[in-house]
C-alpha cells in the first residue's frame, strides 16, 4: 500500500530530477497526456529505467496511476489554456506537472491548514 502522499510526491521527485538533467516537453504535449490521463506511462515510454534519464515509477501500481491522472486531469479540465497566466509557465510542460501536482499535495492537506491530518504537526 502506497499512501496518497507518498505517490504524489515521488512523482514530483521523479519530475524535479528531470527538470535538473534539462529534459523538456512543450506545455502542449504535456496538456494532451494529461487529457488521454497516461502521463506516467508515456514518461515511461519516453525515458525508460536504464536509460540515461529513465524514471523509476515502479511504485506505482494501477490505482496509484489512476488517481494521479485523475487529480492532474481535474486540474487541466480547469486551467488548461491558462498556465502562462495562472502559473507562469510557458517553456517547458514539466514545471506544469510539478506546479499542479505541488496544487494536490495541497489539496490532500488543506489550503488553510484546516485539514485533519496532523493537525499538531503545523509550523
Amino acid at each position: 500500500m502506497v499512501r496518497k502522499i507518498t505517490a504524489i510526491t515521488q512523482f514530483i521527485l521523479e519530475l524535479s530530477d528531470l527538470l535538473d538533467k534539462k529534459v523538456k516537453f512543450t506545455v502542449d504535449e504535456v496538456n494532451n497526456h494529461i487529457e488521454n490521463k497516461d502521463v506516467i506511462d508515456w514518461l515511461e515510454r519516453e525515458l525508460p529505467l536504464g536509460s540515461e534519464n529513465g524514471l523509476d515509477f515502479s511504485l506505482f501500481k494501477k490505482n496509484h496511476r489512476e488517481w494521479i491522472h485523475e487529480e492532474l486531469n481535474s486540474y487541466w479540465g480547469g486551467y488548461a489554456g491558462d498556465e502562462r497566466r495562472k502559473w507562469g509557465i510557458e517553456n517547458n510542460g514539466l514545471c506544469l506537472l510539478i506546479s499542479w501536482s505541488t496544487e494536490i499535495v495541497r489539496d490532500l492537506y488543506g489550503r488553510d491548514g484546516e485539514s485533519s491530518v496532523n493537525k499538531d504537526e503545523w509550523l
